[in-house]
């Protein structure tokens, strides 16, 4: 969802990663928290960007 060319997050803040995939450019399985079912966040992964529970 945006508001005024703006996009809205949901509350919450995304889980920590501490290793990463060695993909050069993983798939994104969202671009958004609003392409996540509720409440989940899209956030920064092990391989790309994916749906998480916010901490």
């Amino acid at each position: 969802r945006r508001l005024h060319g703006q996009a809205i997050n949901r509350p919450g803040s995304c889980p920590r990663v501490m290793i990463y995939c060695p993909a050069r450019h993983p798939p994104n399985k969202c671009t958004s928290d609003y392409d996540c079912p509720k409440p989940q966040k899209c956030c920064p992964g092990y391989c790309g960007k994916q749906c998480y529970q916010p901490e």
